[in-house]
């Protein structure tokens, strides 16, 4: 038995996984072992089945299995046949001890022969004809024809030993409650709005200074008047980080911060940002910057060392978006999801010695970005 599904099957759970169905490296080897024992062979039905039992754990699950034999076309008769007799024939042949090509086998050691005839080794041609057969087996064909049925799902009896640990279920790499404590760490305590609060300390004062108090003195309360601008970038190569970015956004209003606002561009921070991670909804990037002056800014970008790529052209053009937007936004952090290793021989690493800090993404260092934007260098 191969340690690989067959194709059908493999097909069928690099889909569940497109799909986000969790299914991981415990699910893959039960159903290479489930192959082992002998269930789900003999047609397409009894493979739909164990599917179904193994990775279907819910009705939208089952569905959507059941849809993908149901949409996958079923190989031509005519090629099946052709291949089981060309399989057949081979089988024949070396169970009469005759290679396809019709030459005799070598005699063995007891032969009353004195000396072993040269052996002519199979013609390229059918060997190449072999391997074609088979590997078009390997297509179209499940398995040896056996079923199984009324048995309980087989599980592996001890744990697989792999070198790595492989996270198949996506993961967050900040979660949203981690976030919304981190942006409340963000704070400009100011005093606005309506005088609701008793300022004591003014209300002595205007006691002693006129020996009569008539009412007391009230201030504004506090608020959080900070503001913070994030340009996120949403091409391609930042496709992996695409759920954290919507995190990101999602986790701005639990901040209560005075504003905050996440502005998209790709690669690179031109004349216009856009308002969707999907680049639409433009508008002009100075416009933003003015309308956001004196906030936080905060870029989230690989800066392209995701595809490893040194562009020159690229870190000038962000060294000067960078020093314009200083003039608007004194403090100013790049977060990079790529670990810092990769960054070295990159547009990313021309960009991290700029005057702009960069940062990996993570929790530590998201923490260590905050305390940059309150000033604490």
């Amino acid at each position: 038995m191969s340690h690989t599904l067959p194709p059908l099957l493999l097909g069928l759970f690099r889909e569940l996984k497109a799909h986000g169905v969790p299914v991981g490296v415990r699910d893959y080897l039960d159903g290479i072992e489930a192959l082992r024992l002998g269930f789900g062979h003999g047609d397409r039905a009894a493979l739909r089945d164990l599917a179904v039992a193994l990775w279907g754990r819910s009705d939208e699950e089952r569905r959507l299995i059941s849809r993908w034999f149901d949409v996958l076309p079923a190989p031509d008769g005519a090629l099946t046949d052709a291949i089981h007799a060309s399989l057949s024939a081979l089988d024949t042949h070396d169970s009469d001890g005759t290679s396809p090509s019709g030459t005799a086998p070598p005699p063995g050691r007891g032969s009353s022969s004195g000396a072993a005839p040269p052996v002519r080794p199979p013609p390229v041609e059918a060997d190449a004809q072999a391997a074609e057969a088979r590997a078009a087996m390997a297509r179209v064909a499940f398995a040896a024809a056996r079923e199984g049925s009324g048995l309980p799902i087989p599980r592996l009896a001890t744990t697989p030993q792999i070198g790595e640990d492989y996270v198949l279920i996506p993961q967050p790499l900040v979660s949203p409650r981690d976030l919304a404590v981190l942006w409340r760490r963000y704070r400009r305590s100011t005093r606005h709005g309506p005088r609701t609060e008793l300022d004591l300390a003014a209300t002595l004062r205007e006691r002693c200074r006129r020996g009569l108090l008539c009412q007391p003195v009230c201030r504004p309360r506090r608020s959080n008047s900070a503001r913070l601008l994030i340009l996120a970038d949403a091409s391609p190569s930042m496709d992996p980080w695409r759920p954290f970015l919507a995190t990101l956004a999602e986790s701005l209003p639990l901040g209560r911060l005075g504003q905050a606002e996440v502005h998209y561009f790709n690669n690179l921070p031109r004349r216009q940002l856009f308002a969707t991670p999907g680049l639409a909804k433009a508008a002009e990037r100075d416009e933003i910057l003015r309308r956001h002056a004196g906030a936080g800014l905060l870029v989230v970008s690989d800066a392209g060392s995701a595809r490893g790529v040194l562009n020159r052209r690229r870190a000038l053009q962000t060294a000067t978006f960078l020093e314009d937007a200083r003039k608007f936004c004194p403090t100013a952090v790049w977060l990079n999801p790529m670990p810092r290793s990769r960054w070295a021989g990159t547009t990313a690493g021309l960009i991290a010695d700029g005057p702009v800090r960069m940062l990996p993404l993570d929790a530590a260092h998201l923490l260590r970005a905050i305390d940059i934007l309150r000033g604490n260098k």
